[in-house]
C-alpha cells in the first residue's frame, strides 16, 4: 500500500514537472482578407496532443516547447502549421489565416465534405478512437471487479482530447450543413440577394438531423415554405418602411 501510494505520488510530481517545463506560445488569429479577429479557430499542438481554441477576440494561448509544430485550423479557412522557435516564446505570435475558395460550377453545387471528413479522421485518428474512461477500457468480463483509473480519465490532456474531439465531431456536422444548405444554391432557388439573403441563411437555417433525415427534394420543399414565410413575414416591416418614408 505504501509503495503503491509513493508511486503514485512521484506520477503526479512528474507530470506537474513536465507541465511546469512548458512554455507558452500566445497571440491573436486574422483574417487574411478583412484583417479581423477569427473566433473558434482549432490550435493543436502535433508534439503534445494538446489543443485549445482562440476566444472571442482572437486570442490564443497553448502550451509548448521549441521545436513543436502547432496547426491553427478552422472551417471556412486554409490550415496553418507554425513550428516553435525561441523568439515565438518571448514575444507575441500572430497567425494569419485565408479563407478556402470554393468554386461551383453551373447550378451544380459540389462539396468535399465527405473528402474533408475523412482527411480528419485519418489526421486525427488518436483523437476519433476510443478514449480511455473512468474506468480506463476495464470491465468486469475482464477479470474481477472494474479498476478505476481516475488520474488518466481527469488528466489535463485526457480533457483536452475529450474537447477536441467535440469540437471536431461539431465541425463535421457544420460543414454538413453547409453542404446541404449552400448559399449560392439557395439563391438561386429563391432570388434573395445581400442582407435578405444572409438574414434568410440566419433565420431558417436547417439543423444537422433534419439535413440527415431528408433528401435534396425535402430540402427544396423545406426552402419553398420557408420562403413564403420569409416574404410574408418581411411585407410588414417594409410598409413601414416605407410608411415613414412618405412621413418625412
Amino acid at each position: 500500500m505504501i509503495f503503491r501510494s509513493t508511486l503514485i505520488l512521484l506520477l503526479l510530481i512528474s507530470f506537474f514537472f513536465e507541465m511546469a517545463a512548458q512554455d507558452n506560445v500566445k497571440g491573436k488569429i486574422y483574417d487574411a482578407q478583412t484583417d479581423s479577429t477569427i473566433e473558434g479557430v482549432n490550435v493543436f499542438n502535433l508534439n503534445t496532443k494538446q489543443s485549445t481554441r482562440s476566444g472571442s477576440d482572437g486570442s490564443y494561448t497553448i502550451a509548448a516547447s521549441e521545436g513543436d509544430r502547432i496547426m491553427f485550423s478552422r472551417i471556412g479557412f486554409m490550415p496553418d502549421t507554425a513550428t516553435v522557435i525561441y523568439s515565438m516564446l518571448l514575444a507575441l505570435h500572430d497567425v494569419t489565416l485565408y479563407k478556402e475558395i470554393i468554386t461551383l460550377k453551373n447550378v451544380t453545387v459540389t462539396s468535399s465534405y465527405q473528402q474533408d471528413s475523412l482527411s480528419r479522421r485519418n489526421f486525427y485518428s488518436d483523437i476519433y478512437k476510443r478514449q480511455p474512461g473512468i474506468t480506463g477500457l476495464n470491465t468486469p468480463q475482464y477479470g474481477f471487479g472494474v479498476s478505476v483509473s481516475p488520474l488518466s480519465y481527469f488528466s489535463y490532456r485526457a480533457k483536452q482530447k475529450r474537447q477536441l474531439k467535440r469540437s471536431l465531431l461539431k465541425q463535421e456536422e457544420e460543414s454538413y450543413v453547409d453542404r446541404s444548405f449552400p448559399k449560392e444554391w439557395v439563391s438561386r432557388l429563391t432570388g434573395l440577394r445581400g442582407d435578405s439573403l444572409s438574414r434568410f441563411m440566419m433565420l431558417y437555417r436547417p439543423s444537422y438531423k433534419f439535413c440527415r433525415e431528408n433528401n435534396r427534394e425535402k430540402m427544396l420543399i423545406y426552402i419553398s415554405d420557408k420562403l413564403k414565410e420569409f416574404k410574408k413575414a418581411d411585407k410588414p416591416a417594409a410598409m413601414s418602411t416605407l410608411k415613414e418614408a412618405v412621413a418625412v
